[in-house]
């Protein structure tokens, strides 16, 4: 087992399969620290040479997205870095070269949706949890990775109703607009340790290959369109609507 001076995650080992649980303090949010935990994870389970990755979150919450609380207070420039970080982190784990399956274990809201889809399949509970991506409720668009996450992960069908309803489903829901990959009524991570063992046992250099000759047209695009649609994100993180509706959000999470 490893983990982090910080206690910011852990990583078991089970059939050369690296399961990394994620405790990033409450509900896993979203800030610098946790970005450093998912990137250090990463480095290790390469490191060690896992044949697969499984990522899970603890308790009732895989990620609730962005940390609003922390956040809230930065200025221009640590919310650009922050954002930079955001989209370094979010395709690293999207292009990681490995299989990796999100065993969403309870909630996964907005960034922490963005952090499931870009892994290779997402598994469910079958109980009152939620996920979804609700930044336009808070007068956010979407930085280049989460955008093309999302585009990539999302069928036609749904990805504009997702994006432009901002609304949270239950796992049904999640499963019949194609958030999730199954659902599951027992152990979501026996569930996701049979995805992965499934896909860690075909040839790795094939799996890499096609894995990422798949995601490359999302790739290019986010790369071309990193600065544009990062400074788009922090002005409208500054915008007086965002400020007012985030302000509002933190407001009731600080007094949770």
């Amino acid at each position: 087992m490893g983990k982090t001076g910080a206690g910011l995650y852990r990583i078991e080992w089970l059939d050369q399969t690296a399961e990394i649980s994620l405790t990033c303090g409450k509900a896993n949010a979203l800030n610098p620290g946790s970005l450093a935990a998912i990137s250090e994870a990463l480095d290790e389970a390469e490191r060690a040479r896992a044949r697969g990755v499984i990522l899970t979150g603890y308790d009732r919450f895989f990620s609730a997205g962005l940390d609003l609380v922390t956040l809230y207070e930065f200025d221009r420039l640590r919310l650009d870095a922050f954002v930079r970080e955001f989209d370094r982190v979010m395709l690293r784990v999207f292009a990681f070269p490995r299989p990796m399956v999100a065993a969403v274990n309870g909630h996964a809201v907005a960034g922490g949706c963005i952090l499931a889809l870009a892994c290779d399949a997402q598994l469910m509970p079958d109980y009152d949890i939620q996920i979804g991506l609700n930044e336009i409720r808070l007068g956010l668009p979407f930085p280049a990775s989460a955008l093309e996450i999302a585009r990539h992960g999302l069928s036609m069908e749904f990805a504009d109703s997702i994006l432009y309803g901002g609304q949270l489903y239950t796992p049904l829901e999640a499963m019949s607009r194609g958030l999730v990959d199954g659902l599951t009524s027992g152990d979501v991570m026996e569930e996701s340790r049979a995805v992965c063992r499934r896909l860690a046992e075909q040839p790795p250099r094939a799996f890499e290959a096609i894995k990422s000759s798949l995601k490359a047209p999302a790739m290019r695009r986010a790369q071309e369109n990193l600065d544009e649609l990062r400074r788009g994100f922090v002005e409208a993180w500054f915008s007086p609507e965002a400020r007012r509706l985030i302000g509002e959000v933190r407001a009731r999470l600080t007094k949770s």
